[in-house]
């Protein structure tokens, strides 16, 4: 215990005028004798009225004793040091990052250990204090804001959970810094096993550091890549040992469900080790597993698991509709993963109308385009006037003129437009379009060169002139823009993301034209499910979960169809590396870790004053009770 206010126990020597009061004081009752010859009895009296003798058994002398005990303790201010705050505010960093799953905690997990000791201080909270709890994850959130309920404060605790991801900690650091804004002596606190990146600034108030995790031994799965080769593809796993100690695992390899292979890998303290593999032809989904062969734990079972997804090779059917065109012809002639159809403006349409044999690009080479919506999307290079379509229907695009001055003054910043050099590019003439719902990406001074936009669901790409009037088939950017085209107009397959996909990523669904709606089966077996908007892209962003994730597409007419997949892998070396930290380094001050959790102060005296009140009402009930008796002995 200790005394916040030593000096108030000087009032104790307030004790002495109590008893010396007590001491002088002469009691005597009157008692009838039937003689006096008992003078003796007067003897005894004095004896019993002896200074000294009046302290014994005097009940109202220790009550009143204890009243002035208590007083003057309570204003001495003792505190008793107990987990918590110590009073004030306080704002508490949860760590929920990857790494906190590890299972070397105490009580299971170190985020089960990191709940624990924030659960301490919610439980150590005195009736001024108030906390502040925040998440920090991929995305830090404030899970409770200054609330001083107890209840709540732990259905949020309870609510917390890791993620499968790092921990964004210059957010969290600014949104506890924001917290503490006008706060009086701001207490911030920092629960993490310390895996904090560096150049971090300073925290304002005062930091306290919680450690939780007690070792370092994990092996992980830090990537992996396949790439066609041949007529299979070709493999790379790697596998890391972040620990301070030689390990021994078995790398296994898993091909649609069914095991492909296994290897025993051994790996040095901090070592690494690259396995590769050729694999057959054929479209699957590639799993990798870790187990270790050793002694040794593997603290964190989330970076022994890795997937990737061998492409099926789905190819894009392209249909060109020209009088005949040997750059195009030889352009898709050679495009990996694409079917070329040939057909004059007048095969078209038979071929267009047919329900079995979809296109997913078509090109339209000096012809018109037809009236009313498109069947699918589409390329035009220079584009003719459509003929007359039905009353109602606008037409896509319209040529008023052509124009012979062809010099790009203007090109947009557009994906399409990457690794691109316009500045060379030469025209005899092109085509004045005008075309109000596609956007302009390369302009020239007569006009736009090149258009793109989607109208109706379609994806439209135009090249205003003829690629025989120019010489861009003759440059290198041909073959790029073309690839950046082909790519947008019929991506082949309905995802637009990386193979590496992290935990917490969006990924940009892509539908068919004809798609009503989109389900996404998750790693574990749930669903998610969203009607398709064709004016809003379709984003999913529930990928927190790592494994493979598989779509399929539903028509107007109810008939669901395959999407493909893709898969969300944990590679993160940082994560990986689960060494508990026992200090924090923020800015130029070092914050030590206490592992036995934070000590406050609870300050006592409310109860001292209570008990002084409970006294001195039982100090009042005697003097009442004996007042009372007084005059029934005299009676007697």
């Amino acid at each position: 215990m200790s005394l916040l206010a030593p000096a108030a126990l000087a009032l104790g020597l307030l004790a002495l005028p109590i008893i010396l009061l007590y001491m002088l004081r002469l009691r005597r009752r009157e008692q009838p004798v039937s003689s006096t010859w008992l003078w003796r009895e007067l003897v005894r009296d004095r004896a019993a009225n002896a200074p000294w003798q009046r302290l014994r058994r005097n009940l109202l002398l220790l009550l009143q004793l204890l009243i002035l005990a208590a007083l003057v303790l309570a204003l001495a201010r003792p505190a008793l040091p107990l987990p918590g705050l110590g009073g004030g505010n306080a704002i508490v960093l949860l760590d929920a990052s990857a790494s906190m799953q590890a299972a070397d905690g105490t009580t299971g997990t170190r985020f089960d250990d990191a709940r624990a000791a924030v659960d301490r201080l919610i439980g150590g909270l005195s009736g001024n204090d108030r906390l502040t709890l925040i998440h920090v994850g991929r995305a830090p959130q404030v899970l409770a804001a200054a609330s001083a309920d107890r209840s709540a404060l732990r259905r949020a605790l309870a609510a917390a959970a890791p993620e499968n991801a790092a921990a964004d900690w210059a957010a969290a650091f600014a949104l506890a810094a924001g917290s503490a804004q006008g706060l009086a002596d701001p207490r911030i606190v920092i629960v993490s096993d310390g895996g904090l990146p560096d150049g971090l600034p300073p925290l304002p108030g005062e930091v306290s550091f919680v450690p939780v995790g007690r070792a370092g031994d994990n092996l992980a799965i830090s990537a992996q890549a396949a790439r066609p080769s041949g007529g299979g593809a070709d493999l790379l796993v790697v596998v890391d040992n972040p620990g301070t100690t030689p390990r021994s695992a078995l790398l296994s390899l898993t091909l649609d469900g069914a095991l492909y292979d296994s290897r025993r890998i051994e790996l040095d303290a901090g070592g690494q080790s690259a396995q590769t593999w050729s694999l057959p032809d054929a479209a699957g989904v590639v799993e990798a597993r870790l187990a270790v062969r050793d002694s040794l734990p593997d603290y964190l079972p989330l970076d022994d698991r890795a997937w990737t997804l061998l492409d099926a090779g789905t190819e894009r059917r392209v249909l060109l509709i020209s009088e005949g065109n040997l750059f195009l012809e030889r352009f898709f002639a050679v495009l990996p993963g694409a079917e070329l159809f040939r057909a004059t403006p007048d095969e078209a349409g038979p071929l267009l109308a047919e329900a079995g044999l979809p296109f997913d690009i078509v090109v339209y080479d000096g012809v018109p385009l037809p009236p009313g919506p498109l069947p699918g999307n589409a390329l035009v290079f220079n584009p003719q006037n459509p003929p007359a379509a039905d009353e109602g229907d606008a037409p896509l695009l319209t040529t008023t003129d052509v124009f012979t001055a062809t010099t790009a003054v203007r090109v947009a910043d557009d994906p399409l437009l990457a690794n691109v050099d316009w500045r060379a590019l030469s025209v005899a003439e092109a085509q004045l379009v005008e075309a109000p719902r596609l956007e302009t990406l390369v302009e020239a001074e007569g006009g736009p060169l090149l258009l793109a936009g989607e109208v109706d669901g379609r994806r439209v790409a135009v090249f205003a002139f003829d690629l025989r009037a120019s010489d861009l088939p003759l440059q290198i950017a041909f073959p790029v823009i073309m690839a950046n085209i082909t790519a947008w107009l019929s991506p082949g397959r309905a995802i637009a993301a990386d193979d590496n996909l992290q935990p917490g990523a969006t990924v940009s669904l892509l539908p068919d034209t004809r798609a009503a709606s989109v389900t996404v089966t998750l790693p574990d077996g749930s669903s998610w499910q969203q009607d398709i908007d064709r004016a809003a892209p379709v984003l999913f962003d529930q990928t927190q979960q790592t494994g493979v994730y598989r779509l399929a597409f539903r028509d107007d007419a109810g008939a669901t169809q395959p999407g493909g997949a893709f898969a969300v892998n944990f590679f993160d070396a940082a994560e990986s590396r689960i060494q508990p930290a026992t200090a924090l380094q923020l800015g130029s001050a070092e914050v030590t870790g206490d592992a036995a959790g934070l000590e406050g102060l609870r300050e006592v005296w409310p109860w001292l004053l209570a008990g002084g009140l409970v006294v001195l009402l039982v100090e009042w009930w005697v003097t009442y009770r004996r007042a009372l008796r007084r005059p029934l002995l005299r009676t007697r």
